[in-house]
């Protein structure tokens, strides 16, 4: 991103002259280097002009803080795609339900900046889905919202509710400055283009906070929304006491709309990846979805499927006995505490995902005693827990980047099954 004494990002710049292409994106201000040169002109259109005048050149401020998308997104888009999205007879819009004029009459009132107006238009331009999952999120979180501050003055429950909305609305502004190629990725993606897609949540807080005046709060929040209360999420891998309540809301508005694009029952896949492995979501906002997802099932008609039903629970068995005797074979050869956590860390993570497999008690029932909604729950549990093997071993992979060739060798055995495994 750009920043005072830094060039211009080339990926964020890259995506800037396209969005150019489409909107009217001109310098808001006189465009300075350190030296002070005026590299472009307050007013003049952005073009590959500039974009070659910034090659090399460090910037007295943001670049981002001196561009305006005279013609790009603004309340009034938003307002409209958020009209769109509330007509939709979809069960996402069952979260919404009660919440319309509210929802719309606070899209009218929220800040904003120039900066953010620039990273949405951007956005939206190069991929343009990216407006419907931003405006949903923003839908979503205030509502969520609205129910952790029931009981507060009205000043401090409508800034609440604002914030939530524009945390929703730009939380993954950071993707700009994510490589494309990582970005929509269909298949299981490996340590690299994990390493470059977990980096989104903190890029965007960092961008918000050094280009606008937006709260702190919100802006943390931004940076959260992909950690997990049971500290297995990213970038920071925090845990329930070290996040905010923006941020665990933001956790959850994630999750729920980004399965909402599942065409098949997409709130019963909502409530399941929240709810499968207990301690990952807040239960305040995670049991407003749930209970809604049950709901909406209750009205559904009854679903046809047999999946093949998944040997989880040995494969989870096999990792967590290796795991142990690897952990001890550590401690005896006097490892470093580093290498050791590693071990102990997969260990807890195979622990979590055995007591969840069990707790949905399909060890217990025959296939020929399945009723059809719970094969369609054993295909969506296989589906999550896979999920978490995945996201274990790029974990493990990541924790161990920096260590000695050596340790990586005997940590191996953590990673190599479930790269055969869980992809």
């Amino acid at each position: 991103m750009g920043a005072a004494g830094i060039p211009a990002h080339p990926l964020a710049l890259s995506a800037i002259m396209k969005a150019a292409e489409q909107y009217d994106i001109v310098a808001s201000q006189d465009i300075v280097d350190v030296t002070g040169m005026n590299l472009w002109g307050r007013g003049q259109p952005v073009s590959h002009t500039l974009a070659t005048r910034l090659l090399e050149r460090r910037l007295t401020k943001p670049l981002e803080n001196c561009l305006i998308a005279n013609d790009g997104i603004t309340l009034f888009t938003l307002r409209q795609r958020l009209e769109e999205l509330l007509e939709l007879d979809g069960p996402f819009n069952k979260l919404l339900h009660g919440h319309t004029d509210f929802l719309l009459r606070e899209v009218e009132r929220l800040s904003l900046h120039s900066v953010a107006q620039l990273l949405l238009t951007t956005m939206y331009a190069n991929r343009s889905h990216t407006l419907h999952h931003a405006v949903a999120s923003m839908a979503l979180a205030g509502v969520l919202a609205t129910r952790s501050v029931d009981n507060a003055d009205p000043l401090t429950r409508t800034s609440v509710v604002r914030l939530a909305m524009l945390g929703g609305l730009l939380h993954d502004v950071g993707e700009l400055y994510i490589p494309p190629q990582y970005l929509d990725y269909a298949g299981p993606m490996g340590v690299v283009g994990h390493k470059h897609l977990m980096v989104h949540p903190r890029l965007a807080q960092l961008l918000l906070d050094s280009t606008t005046d937006y709260p702190k709060a919100m802006t943390r929040a931004i940076g959260e929304h992909h950690e997990r209360l049971d500290g297995s999420g990213y970038p920071a891998r925090l845990q329930r006491q070290q996040l905010s309540v923006l941020g665990r809301i933001l956790s959850v508005v994630e999750v729920v709309v980004s399965v909402a694009q599942a065409p098949d029952a997409p709130l019963t896949r909502a409530s399941f990846a929240l709810r499968v492995v207990p301690g990952e979501f807040d239960a305040a906002w995670s049991a407003y979805i749930c209970d809604t997802a049950r709901l909406a099932a209750e009205e559904a008609p009854e679903r046809k499927t047999t999946p093949q039903r998944p040997d989880l629970l040995g494969l989870i068995g096999t990792h967590q006995s290796m795991a142990r005797e690897l952990a001890n074979a550590l401690r005896e050869h006097r490892c470093s505490t580093q290498v050791i956590d590693i071990a102990e860390n997969s260990i807890q993570r195979l622990d979590r995902l055995r007591v969840a497999w069990n707790a949905l008690g399909f060890w217990a029932i025959s296939d020929e005693e399945l009723l059809p909604a719970e094969f369609f729950e054993l295909s969506l549990a296989e589906r999550e827990l896979q999920q978490r093997l995945r996201s274990l071993q790029r974990e493990c992979l990541l924790l161990s980047d920096k260590l000695a060739d050596s340790e990586k060798t005997m940590l191996e055995p953590l990673w190599n099954g479930l790269l055969d495994n869980a992809d």
